[in-house]
């Protein structure tokens, strides 16, 4: 249990900004075991719940607008470098091995700003919409969902992906096991049942088409999977999960079906 422990405050210090962590140790601890990304998720999903809640009592896009500030106090920006990094190997040519390099390279190219810039616009656009939902329990659970989900993406990427060179993502990918994704699965579905409502399953779903879609991708530029495609796959499917549970609310999706 204490090990446990310590795993779970390494991956607070990992994924978060808290300083939470004891030193090194910690992290291999988490390392160990991974299958708690998505307590990571959960813990700091009810954090980012409950700030929304207080958020919510202002104007749409001032509640959106200092959320996002909280989230990035909260979250740092290590993903979102990683997504930044992600695009600008993706436009640029050549091998697998010059795409990397390209995406070792500390600084930001024009498809990297891009790409942050288009997923902040779609994470505050549905963040303003979430916040006109009125219902307090609603706005809570969509953003501990999406924390979840936005791991288990994450997870999942580290997991059915082969490791483009040795560095961070190769050190998580060979601790991993199918019983610890699973393990990780059962824990992500907590949350979405907090919504009582079956056509969760399409956030769930959509999730691991991008975990899916990131790791062919990444086997086409780099020949495999590296931390800026992990950590990208959680930017992405943020907001996206986000966006659908609004959709979810406000359009019949069964009519679709």
């Amino acid at each position: 249990m204490k090990n446990l422990f310590r795993g779970l405050r390494g991956g607070l210090a990992f994924e978060t900004t808290l300083s939470l962590s004891s030193g090194e140790e910690d992290f291999w601890k988490f390392v160990d075991r991974s299958f708690l990304f998505p307590v990571v998720g959960i813990i700091v999903g009810l954090l980012l719940g409950g700030v929304a809640i207080l958020f919510s009592y202002l104007p749409g896009a001032i509640s959106a607008g200092g959320f996002l500030v909280v989230f990035y106090l909260v979250c740092g920006i290590l993903h979102t470098d990683g997504l930044a990094d992600f695009a600008d190997g993706l436009v640029k040519g050549g091998s697998h091995s010059e795409r990397l390099e390209v995406m070792k390279d500390e600084k930001t190219g024009a498809a990297g700003l891009v790409v942050i810039l288009v997923t902040n616009i779609l994470l505050f656009s549905a963040l303003v919409e979430l916040f006109s939902v009125n219902e307090l329990y609603r706005i809570f659970v969509v953003i501990l969902a999406a924390e979840v989900l936005s791991k288990l993406a994450m997870y999942s990427v580290l997991f059915f992906g082969g490791s483009a060179h040795q560095g961070m993502a190769s050190t998580f990918m060979k601790k991993i096991n199918w019983r610890d994704w699973l393990v990780a699965l059962a824990i992500s579905l907590a949350p979405l049942a907090l919504f009582y409502d079956p056509l969760v399953i399409l956030p769930l779903v959509t999730t691991f088409l991008v975990s899916f879609g990131l790791v062919r991708l990444g086997n086409r530029v780099i020949g495999g999977i590296n931390g800026d495609i992990a950590g990208a796959s959680g930017e992405i499917v943020r907001p996206l999960m986000i966006i659908i549970f609004i959709l979810i609310d406000k359009v019949n999706v069964l009519a679709f079906v």
